[in-house]
């Protein structure tokens, strides 16, 4: 029901009197109005005669153009102001409107404290209802522009109306029509401009009733909702506290005029409130987040802000801070919090360190990176006061630290750090290492978030306040779980743990040991990196090329400080040391060691001194390569073998000793692993021992004038008969076509001129006869070897020979051949011609060139090859098979060129 007050109830004393010239004008006024204001209080007037009535007494009053005086005005709305009101809960829209109108323009120009309060029970029944009485948007923000007005204009005189606006306010702050919450936030600002204790009263609940205006999805709405709860918290913080988590939402803001606007806000709660360091453990994380907005301005603002509020903080502790402000006073030119920013934070740290560890492990992804965000700026400011929290910061931060967000990561990271510069080692080396430990067996992201944390720890810390603790971080590295662990992402951490540490390392602290170089911190890192360095080597499986980035940098890093050139001087300097270590339990080694790996890098690292240590390492590879051995490791030393066989300058020969080890290696390494014994494991090592024995048998080759042998030939003589044919003989007829094809240029490399003393007739009357099956090799490449060998084959009987002849025997002697058979050389001829008519054009070629290879030795020897001349057998057999062939071209072609020897 609307609430009426008749114009008498009015208190005479508040009107002026008129002149007798202002009273005729307002006669005269009300005259012309009367018969519209009597309308407008009949129930039974039509909506058409309302409108029209209103408009007429607008136009007569505040509307005329004959500009009234405000004493005639103000006695009019005396008059007027009962229908007015009346009309502002009439039916009919425009009728309200024009009442609302009509009111708010002469509250505008009359003094309208003394109709405040037959206004505003209007108001009250009107807005402050549960439901929308009111369904016109236009009217709704014009009433509250009405009341915004009224208090704007009052003054300290709306103070008795405070509780029922803010009635109305805690309907229209959930209006609908974004407008009408903007001018309602207005009215809370001039509230309490006007009548702030008042509002303290109610400070609460109207924080209340902003909260959802802080949300709205319009940021206009956002900002001004947040200009007015600076002024209702400054009047009354009570409701603080429960608007916070809205507060730190908007710090997420996407629009960056609304993070402005908080940041603005929370400095001056800081600044004006009562209480305003009670609250600093609420604010000031707010305020932090504009240290690391993405708006270089706002962060510009926020430390002005910081610094005010330290400024003022020192001023209002004058007394506590004074010797501290004497001894070391602020530096402008330093990036360092002000002294009196230092303390405001630290009085509330172990709140705010609260709050901030538990909302990075918030759920909602953006404010757990803006929280680790804030922490950052956090520990910038408690600095080494931190301490005595680091027990409950490290384990959250090695938690948080088994995530993948990149963004978090850095962030904890950067906090991890300055702990790691502001916190002695030894505090936070016995809260880690529980954590580590505790962790190990169990899952591996929880190591990795340990590892992590670790490797941030040290990069912060000092090197001289470190170099203590440098031994005891070793420890806890070199644990078989973690160097040796076959999970990559966390063999990276570990090589970036070991590579912060060995940036961190002195110079001094290196080889500073009473107990031996086994002892010192070089050595023990080195060990851990080449132990890293050996781990997993395929490249493409993600992570591991960032290992071997890390370690190589960190090995540099290393060579460095001892003071060598290059990292090949490091591994020479810790060669033995290593080697000792190593080979303690080499008959133990299996493919589960590391040892075997770490053997493998350390040789193949170690240059020129691996000629010096020639007999370690023949001795250990003899044992390693021991047919008993499991298969991955003798594979493994086989990869190491070829690699050291094929390097150029080669390692092995560096000192000229490797000859002295011909007998070893072959009777002990490659004969003994090229027996053949079942299985496929077995077949793959006959491969791998066939191909290290062809890159040994090579090294020969590239030997310069006048260098030393490499390969004892009287050791191939020795062996040639009883251990070395058998096995080569073996191995030609493998099942694995890499093996057959590798055995058939052993073949090659030992028909060599150089060691045609080892054979003997006898011995070339095994091995033609094989080499002929080769020529029915499913293999077309095996057959095209084949044929280069026989030419090999044909020019070392011819060397033999040669040799065999000129020798003079002992009468006491058997009898010894000097030449093959006829007979031999006839089977030879006819095997190889069958081939002649092959269906492949290169195998034709390749037995073409093997006959002429043939009669061309025969030709040039100083000795008949033959009783019966070659030459001769080759043609008269070629012709006697002519007609059997599809093709006589290459017979022609054969017989020809053994025609123009002559």
């Amino acid at each position: 029901m609307m609430t009426e007050f008749l114009p008498d109830e009015i208190n005479h004393h508040e009107i002026k009197e008129l002149t007798q010239e202002q009273e005729e004008q307002y006669n005269e006024v009300l005259m012309n109005i009367q018969r519209d204001i009597n309308i407008l209080g009949e129930i039974s007037s039509d909506r058409l005669s309302k409108k029209r009535a209103l408009e007429k007494i607008k136009r007569e009053t505040i509307g005329s153009k004959k500009r009234l005086s405000l004493e005639i005005l103000q006695k009019i709305f005396f008059n007027i102001s009962n229908a007015l009101v009346r009309c502002l809960g009439d039916s009919v829209e425009k009728c309200r409107e024009l009442s609302t109108q009509i009111i708010t323009e002469f509250v505008e120009t009359i003094d309208p404290v003394p109709f405040i309060s037959y206004l505003m029970p209007v108001f009250v029944n009107r807005y402050s209802q549960p439901e929308i009485i009111e369904p016109s948007e236009e009217i709704r923000l014009g009433t509250v522009e009405l009341i915004l007005k009224l208090s704007d204009i009052s003054k300290r005189e709306i103070a008795p109306f405070v509780e029922d606006i803010v009635r109305i306010l805690d309907r229209t702050l959930q209006d609908p029509y974004p407008e009408v919450k903007k001018v309602s936030c207005k009215i809370i600002i001039s509230l309490v401009e006007n009548a702030e204790r008042q509002v303290s009263l109610f400070g609460e609940k109207i924080v209340k009733a902003l909260a959802p205006a802080l949300q709205h999805k319009h940021s206009s709405v956002r900002i001004i909702a947040l200009q007015a709860l600076k002024y209702a918290v400054i009047a009354d913080a009570s409701g603080l506290n429960d608007i916070m988590n809205t507060l730190c939402n908007l710090t997420l803001d996407k629009t960056g005029s609304v993070r402005e606007a908080l940041y603005k806000t929370v400095s001056e709660w800081l600044l004006k409130l009562r209480d305003r360091y009670g609250y600093g453990d609420k604010l000031l994380p707010l305020l932090f987040a504009g240290y690391v907005d993405e708006v270089p301005k706002y962060q510009e603002q926020c430390r002005s802000y910081m610094d005010e509020i330290g400024a003022l903080y020192e001023y209002d502790w004058e007394s506590r801070l004074k010797d501290q402000l004497d001894y070391t006073p602020n530096d402008n030119d330093s990036n360092r919090p002000r002294i009196g920013s230092r303390h405001v934070v630290r009085d509330n740290i172990m709140k705010i360190l609260d709050k901030l560890l538990e909302d990075i492990q918030d759920w909602n992804a953006e404010r757990r990176n803006k929280s680790s965000q804030i922490l950052v700026v956090l520990f910038d400011f408690v600095e080494e006061h931190i301490t005595g929290y680091t027990g409950n910061i490290i384990p959250i931060f090695c938690k948080v630290c088994t995530t993948d967000e990149i963004s978090l990561l850095q962030s904890i990271g950067k906090s991890a750090e300055l702990m790691g510069h502001y916190v002695e080692p030894s505090v936070w080396l016995d809260v880690i290492t529980p954590q580590i430990k505790r962790s190990a067996g169990g899952a591996v992201q929880s190591r990795i978030g340990c590892l992590k944390v670790l490797g941030s720890l040290i990069r912060g810390s000092d090197p001289e306040k470190l170099s203590a603790s440098i031994k005891q971080i070793s420890s806890i590295i070199n644990e078989n779980e973690l160097i040796h662990n076959e999970n990559v992402f966390l063999l990276l951490e570990v090589s970036v743990v070991v590579q912060e540490i060995i940036n961190k390392l002195l110079p001094s602290c290196i080889t500073d040991t009473n107990k031996g170089l086994e002892e010192s911190i070089g050595f023990i890192y080195f060990y851990i990196l080449v132990q890293l360095k050996s781990s997993e080597n395929n490249v493409n499986v993600p992570g591991v090329k960032a290992i071997h980035t890390n370690v190589d940098n960190s090995l540099k890093t290393l060579s460095e400080k001892h003071g060598f050139e290059s990292i090949f001087q490091l591994y020479n300097y810790y060669f033995d040391t290593l080697m000792n270590e190593l080979t303690k339990n080499i008959d133990v080694w299996n493919s589960y060691s590391i040892e075997p790996k770490v053997y493998y890098i350390l040789l193949e690292n170690s240059g020129e001194l691996i000629g010096q240590r020639l007999d370690i390492i023949i001795s250990n590879f003899i044992t390693l390569f021991n047919v008993e051995r499991d298969f991955e490791t003798r594979i493994r030393m086989f990869s190491l073998l070829y690699k050291l066989l094929t390097s150029e300058p080669l390692s092995l020969n560096s000192d000229y000793q490797l000859l002295l080890y011909s007998k070893k290696i072959i009777t002990d390494i490659f004969i003994s692993n090229g027996i053949w014994r079942a299985g496929k494991k077995a077949t793959i090592v006959r491969a791998k021992d066939m191909e290290c024995f062809l890159a040994y048998l090579n090294l020969q080759d590239k030997l310069k004038e006048n260098e030393e042998r490499i390969i004892d030939n009287q050791v191939i003589e020795e062996i040639m008969e009883k251990e070395l044919l058998p096995v080569l003989i073996s191995c030609l007829e493998d099942d694995d076509v890499n093996t057959r094809e590798n055995v058939l240029k052993i073949f090659n490399k030992l028909f060599h001129k150089d060691y045609c003393k080892a054979y003997n007739a006898e011995l070339f009357k095994k091995i033609y006869p094989e080499l002929l099956k080769r020529m029915d090799d499913a293999s077309d490449v095996i057959r095209e070897h084949t044929t280069k060998t026989f030419q090999y084959l044909f020019n070392c009987i011819s060397d033999w020979q040669n040799y065999i002849q000129n020798i003079e025997m002992d009468s006491s002697e058997t009898y010894i051949e000097k030449s093959l058979d006829d007979i031999h050389y006839q089977t030879i001829i006819k095997g190889l011609a069958i081939h002649l008519d092959d269906s492949s054009n290169i195998i034709q070629n390749a037995v073409c060139d093997t006959f002429k290879s043939l009669a061309l030795a025969s030709h040039t020897s100083p000795t008949s090859l033959s009783n019966i001349p070659l030459k001769t057998m080759i043609i008269e057999y070629l012709n006697s098979v002519r007609n059997k062939h599809r093709n006589s071209y290459y017979i022609d072609n054969i017989i020809q060129y053994i025609q123009n020897l002559k």
